[in-house]
């Protein structure tokens, strides 16, 4: 069985001026009409399936204030005046607003609206060059493209004005208006009724929806990413608020719902050992994050440990991870397929889950509850109604559940000692800090907070009340969002406005003159902004959705990364069954069952490293290097060396496990191996290579790596040759010197680097999770490295190892060392030629299109790939 938890999480920032008490943007009032019910609605009429809403306390009490009348939006109180007598200022606020819905769903299925959008977007005047008519359809049209499906089915008045279609009285918008205003209270009624009937989970998050981690210590930015920028403030600036923000939230949530809150969605699924255990103070009984907080915290991003129960030892929270790829592509995906398609390929991704095992599992769904759907025709009623549908269909598989009784499942369950730092958003938080507009605003927070301390003593308490509520509304996330060039919206200006505006509110409230650096603008006036996301940040893995192809100037092939692939069923074959010998002739004291050994490290019984002529050989010295060619074909002796190195005495040791030590052996008796050939004059070229797993071509259990020297260069061989010295001759540099130095300016697929090697997931790799390590000096062979650089290779390796084995767990793979041949090898050979090793990862089979074409196939994107991996072992670097 496959337990799904849905969490939809329900959200908009504090946009009401306290001071004045004016609210300054209409979003809780728009999304409250088309979303805050419908979402819970289309749920009630599947009465077999549930699902968590996380309503933010700030969500809430914004939507009381226009219940209760005490909203005054600013943005209402335009729409609620006669069309012809608006003022310039007055016509630039609807001009912002007006045309602020979706294009394709909710602007041209009303067709006045579409008409007046075109006219709209054709005139540089924008919405003064309409006449009063033109400005009350397009308010009228405006809202009623906000109503959502419940309004438009069941109210009478939305559906009276959606028959009408244009001409609108101002008399018919002041109906409308009221009539959704006193829709309002039947929001928190259906939830009320759902919650009593056990058919949803009700979670909060803090107050005011702040970054909670930041808030307890700014360093947790450093945990989660060690490279950010942190603002010039103490690292403990804002420790008070955030035990304000649970607290308040907490007290609001029994005030409400007549009950202590059981779950908890951090905003933005921030987290830290400090959240936990603040959360837990409060009876917090689960906490949500995403799954790639799961997987540093584990050291280990292997997809089927995100579908256990976790809890954290210490304080005994639940945890819940949020599946990242099935999540967004309800978020951002399915909107733009038939629902029909959409569903089964939503349930065809949960029976794959099934494949991982015979047991039990629970996979976490969490996204935004209010911004998808107006990209979804109809506001997503068609693809909920197919969902819904087709989860009871298939009962026998898939459950829905909530949170609270997911504990009492038959899911394996496993104990966390300490969670990793991290957000939703790559694991870090890196959207709210880190960058200047966003530092500058934490350093305003921080400066006014100095200020207030100087005076606090003196303040009397519902003063100092009311300032500590303006502190707690700019520690909001969702200034920081928006900050920057991480998304963009044409409001962005507001937005600094509005988190100033409460900063300002507090040097009021102390009766001081606003310091002009808190007057003056963090966003510049006319920024250029290249941001492509919105309210909604789509991750940057899922730009992988799109295939691409890319070159690589090293060998002249294309890559085809398609990463939609990764999400076939066994596409990833993590741990391999080795082929097991009744007697393995590499294991130590079975020295008899090989050719005679070659050379070893180490003493005759207790050798660490030994090197034998392969029982099985391809090639033998044996044989006269003689060749022929006659009308039709050309044929050479199978002349040449094959030699095994068995890398270690012990038989179940493998490679992802080796000591620095055996790793300096290994090396050390590989190198000795590759001199000694290098003096016979009949060779011309050796390959030293391992492969490891069956998938990989190996056919003995027991680690070991091989060398195949060649009286000549095969083809590709000499190709590469070549190709490196033309390049040389051209730049007068070395082509893997330049590709190094682009991917370091690249930076993005940079895994790590020592003194002598750097270590980075090529930007047009072939295969997923491939890694090259590169020498940084002008080595060309292995035969010219010295003790210091011998070491300096054996802690890349011991390094990259440690690390596959934390994300990728034991897995197939093929190394291959590239010296440059014996053949034509001298002084020059330097200057064009860069020793490297390659690793590459067998996690999936090699096709026909692949053999065709010679254009291999790659699921993962090698950033995507290289994030992973250096974010593990990071002590060993």
């Amino acid at each position: 069985m496959v337990y799904l938890n849905f969490i939809w999480h329900m959200h908009q920032p504090y946009y009401r001026d306290n001071l004045s008490g004016k609210t300054k943007m209409p979003w809780v009032f728009l999304h409250a009409i088309k979303d805050y019910y419908d979402m819970p609605y289309m749920l009630s009429l599947n009465p077999n399936i549930k699902a968590t809403f996380n309503l933010v306390p700030s969500l809430i009490e914004q939507i009381n204030h226009y219940i209760n009348g005490s909203a005054n939006d600013e943005f209402l109180e335009i729409l609620s005046q006669d069309a012809g007598i608006l003022n310039d200022a007055q016509l630039d606020v609807l001009n912002s607003y007006v045309f602020l819905s979706n294009e394709k769903n909710m602007i041209h299925p009303f067709w006045r609206y579409k008409e007046l959008y075109i006219k709209f977007k054709s005139s540089q005047m924008g919405i003064k060059i309409f006449d009063k008519n033109e400005i009350e359809d397009a308010q009228v049209l405006f809202l009623l493209s906000w109503c959502g499906n419940y309004l438009r089915e069941n109210n009478k008045t939305v559906k009276n004005l959606i028959s009408q279609g244009a001409n609108y009285t101002h008399v018919q918008k002041l109906e409308l208006i009221h009539e959704l205003i006193e829709f309002l209270p039947n929001i928190l009624k259906l939830y009320k009724q759902l919650f009593s009937q056990g058919q949803i989970e009700i979670s909060i998050s803090p107050y005011y929806h702040p970054i909670l981690p930041l808030l307890i210590d700014i360093n947790s930015a450093k945990d989660a990413q060690s490279n950010v920028n942190l603002p010039n403030i103490a690292n403990d600036s804002f420790k008070e608020f955030s035990e304000g923000q649970v607290t308040k939230a907490v007290e609001f949530f029994e005030q409400t719902f007549n009950t202590k809150p059981n779950g908890f969605w951090p905003s933005e699924g921030a987290i830290s050992e400090e959240t936990i255990e603040l959360a837990a103070k409060h009876g917090i009984a689960w906490i949500a994050t995403d799954e790639e907080v799961l997987y540093k915290s584990i050291k280990n991003h292997t997809k089927e440990k995100l579908y256990k129960l976790y809890t954290h030892e210490k304080f005994q929270t639940f945890l819940f991870f949020r599946d990242k790829h099935i999540s967004d592509l309800i978020g951002f995906e399915y909107s733009k397929i038939a629902p029909q398609i959409a569903t089964l390929d939503f349930v065809d991704k949960i029976k794959k889950i099934q494949y991982y095992g015979s047991r039990d599992y629970i996979v976490t769904i969490i996204l935004d509850g209010e911004n998808s759907w107006e990209f979804y025709p109809n506001n997503a009623k068609d693809f909920f109604k197919e969902l819904y549908k087709t989860l009871q269909d298939n009962g026998s598989f898939i459950q829905t559940i909530l949170p609270g009784e997911a504990v009492k499942l038959n899911i394996e369950k496993v104990s966390l000692q300490s969670i990793q730092a991290g957000s939703w958003i790559d694991a870090n938080f890196n959207i709210w800090i880190g960058k200047p507009q966003k530092n500058r605003a934490w350093e305003l927070l921080a400066s006014t907070k100095e200020d207030y301390v100087k005076k606090s003593a003196s303040l009397k308490q519902k003063t100092d009340e009311k300032i500590l509520d303006e502190f707690a509304a700019a520690l909001g996330s969702d200034w920081f969002w928006w900050y920057d060039d991480d998304h963009f919206t044409t409001l962005k200006p507001l937005f600094d406005k509005l988190f100033r505006l409460h900063l300002q509110n507090i040097y009021t409230l102390m009766e001081q003159n606003i310091p002009q650096i808190i007057i003056h603008p963090i966003v510049p006036q006319n920024e250029v902004v290249s941001a492509k996301y919105g309210a909604m940040h789509q991750p940057r893995d899922l730009k992988s959705i799109d295939s691409e192809f890319r070159y690589c100037k090293l060998n002249k092939r294309w890559v085809l990364f398609a990463p939609k692939r990764s999400d076939r069923p066994n596409n990833f074959i993590k741990k391999q069954v080795q082929i097991e010998e009744c007697v393995c002739p590499f294991d130590a004291g079975n020295e008899e069952l090989t050719p005679k050994e070659i050379t070893r490290i180490g003493d005759t019984k207790e050798w660490r490293a030994r090197v034998v002529p392969n029982l099985y050989n391809v090639l033998s010295t044996d044989i006269t290097p003689i060749g022929k060619k006659d009308d039709y074909f050309d044929t050479f002796s199978g002349f040449g060396v094959h030699e095994v190195i068995i890398e270690t005495p012990k038989h179940n040791l493998e490679m992802f496990d080796y000591s620095l030590e055996e790793f300096t052996d290994y090396l050390q008796i590989a190198k000795e191996r590759i001199v000694s050939l290098k003096y016979d004059s009949r060779l011309a070229y050796s390959s030293l290579f391992k492969n490891h797993g069956e998938v990989a071509g190996a056919s003995v259990s027991h680690s070991h790596s091989q060398i195949i020297a060649m009286p000549f260069l095969p083809d590709e061989v000499s190709e590469e040759i070549e190709h490196k010295k033309e390049y040389h001759r051209r730049y007068k540099r070395a082509l893997l010197d330049d590709l190094v130095y682009e991917e370091k300016q690249y930076e993005q697929n940079l895994i790590f680097e020592n003194e002598s090697f750097v270590c980075y997931a090529p930007y047009a790799s072939r295969f997923a999770y491939e890694v090259k390590i590169v020498a940084k000096d002008k080595y060309a062979s292995i035969t010219e490295f010295d003790e210091n650089t011998l070491l300096n290779l054996a802690k890349s390796l011991e390094l990259i190892f440690k690390k596959y084995k934390n994300v990728l767990d034991y897995f197939s793979f093929n190394m291959i060392f590239k010296n440059h041949p014996y053949e034509g090898y001298n002084e020059n050979s330097k200057d064009y030629f860069r020793f490297c090793i390659n690793i590459l990862p067998r996690l999936s089979g090699i096709a026909g299109f692949e053999i065709d074409s010679k254009v291999h196939l790659n699921s993962i994107l090698p950033n995507i790939a290289a994030n992973r991996l250096k974010e593990v072992y990071k002590e060993l670097s």
